[in-house]
């Protein structure tokens, strides 16, 4: 009697880097480790320059992953856990605007490496399916954070205008030590997705004063009649002791582009706080670019304009991928002064019927509910089976399936479905062009290396320093000495 064959998928995971399990999580391709289900699956990937081999078991297609690292001039592994940051510009119009955000674009090299896994896997007879990154029938989401650093009464007002008819498509990230004594106007995000943006408008080195800084504008928010979910970094930037506090806190998700920015969400170091990364380019470094130019006619309005058209670009661009669609601004001086900004960049989002309007902490729930699927594929005469456990209950998902640029999107409940892929009706999804950096790797000045290292800020109050370490006892006494 003959046995069955074992399922398509899930891929059974040996031993591999980390970064290829995280990437194929975000890619939401089934897997299960070796450990657990050492016959889970037909094909089982392995890293030959970490392990002796596959251990297959009968039936079982060996796929040593090491063969993806061919063709890169570094180690694309390691590339997708690097933290180190970069200022990049990029080339919008006449302008070019800048930020500092992850040095490596992770993105690129995890779509990179996976479409070369893709072809090694279905040259062996395999199936490129994952779960999709959005509930049926989105192809998309949408949010816009606006992240609240200083109050100012006209520019916070005009701002939450700008939002009417949109909130479900809003997050707001509140500083506290700037807000928490507005209790007033702090009311009108009530029924509003409010998370937490510190209490000093500062990210620190040290876990410690990341929870100290953290926990304190949680309380005062609180304290004010907010209970926020969630918190967003100031100035975007992420690093092992914010994410230390933030997993000490409990805090559910904290959205960042520090860490990486343009890319499907993830858990950093098998943590349970989900990174949701954003697009880096806001109104606020449109505005600073323009008054950067020496020989330049515009007016802040035409930079603002700009902007928006960059935000259009940025909507049907990641639309078009399948990507998220997480944009982020400030009021103050920025969001505040041009409101029409905002509320046609809400409007252009919301034209889209396939496009999901959401909350980070809505999005960070499905995530994680996403996250749960346990898929299991199987051939059968006639087509394929694909038997599913812990279907999110708020959500209905679907399972794409993938062959060359052409996709099968099929909605599934809990239990599964069965599908004859060849005559089915696939989709062509073709990925739009992508706006990409143009400033080149280069060495950081030793000014800004110095005020790095010495976590260099005026926010912070001198009293309230940390002395307890070098570096806090250097800044404080400069700080002294330049007040």
């Amino acid at each position: 009697m003959n046995e069955q064959p074992l399922p398509l998928l899930p891929l059974v995971l040996a031993r591999i880097p980390r970064a290829l399990r995280r990437a194929l999580a975000q890619e939401g391709v089934p897997c299960v480790e070796q450990a657990i289900a050492p016959a889970g699956g037909r094909f089982v990937l392995f890293d030959s320059t970490i392990s002796t081999g596959a251990h297959a078991v009968p039936g079982q297609t060996p796929i040593d992953v090491n063969v993806l690292r061919g063709g890169w001039r570094d180690d694309p592994f390691e590339a997708l856990d690097d933290e180190r940051t970069l200022r990049r510009a990029w080339q919008i119009g006449p302008l070019a605007p800048s930020e500092t955000v992850a040095r490596v674009d992770k993105r690129v090299v995890r779509e990179r490496l996976l479409a070369d896994l893709r072809k090694r896997l279905e040259a062996s007879g395999g199936i490129w399916l994952r779960v999709g990154a959005f509930p049926y029938p989105y192809r998309s989401a949408f949010n816009f954070r606006i992240d609240h650093d200083d109050f100012v009464p006209g520019d916070f007002a005009a701002t939450l205008a700008a939002t009417t008819g949109h909130e479900h498509a809003i997050s707001h990230y509140v500083c506290a030590s700037t807000h928490a004594r507005h209790a007033d106007s702090l009311a009108r995000l009530a029924g509003s997705h409010v998370g937490s943006h510190g209490y000093w408008h500062h990210t620190y080195q040290t876990a410690d004063e990341n929870l100290q800084n953290i926990g304190r504008g949680i309380n005062a928010l609180r304290a004010a009649g907010v209970e926020p979910v969630g918190f967003a970094a100031p100035h975007g930037r992420f690093n092992r002791g914010l994410h230390a506090a933030l997993e000490s806190l409990g805090v559910s998700h904290s959205s960042e582009f520090g860490l990486a920015y343009d890319d499907l969400p993830f858990f950093p170091y098998e943590g349970r706080v989900l990174q949701i990364p954003v697009h880096p380019i806001c109104l606020g470094v449109f505005l600073e670019a323009h008054n950067e130019a020496t020989s330049q006619p515009w007016t802040p309005a035409d930079a603002a304009q700009l902007a928006l058209s960059h935000f259009e670009r940025m909507i049907d661009e990641k639309r078009r991928a399948g990507e998220p669609i997480f944009l982020y601004g400030h009021p103050e001086g920025r969001l505040g002064r041009f409101p029409h900004l905002l509320r046609a960049t809400l409007n252009a989002a919301a034209r889209h019927a396939d496009v999901w309007g959401v909350n980070l902490a809505e999005f960070a729930d499905w995530w994680r509910a996403r996250s749960e699927l346990t898929v299991v594929v199987s051939q059968q005469a006639g087509g394929l089976t694909a038997r599913v456990q812990h279907a999110p209950p708020a959500h209905r998902f679907a399972l794409e399936l993938c062959r060359g640029e052409q996709i099968l999107s099929l909605p599934v409940a809990e239990g599964g479905v069965q599908f004859c892929p060849d005559s089915a009706n696939f989709k062509t999804r073709l990925a739009a062009p992508r706006l990409y950096p143009i400033a080149s790797d280069q060495p950081e000045a030793f000014r800004a290396s110095l005020r790095r290292y010495l976590d260099w800020e005026r926010v912070t109050p001198i009293e309230e320093i940390n002395v307890r370490t070098w570096r806090g006892w250097a800044k404080r006494t400069l700080r002294r000495i330049k007040a």
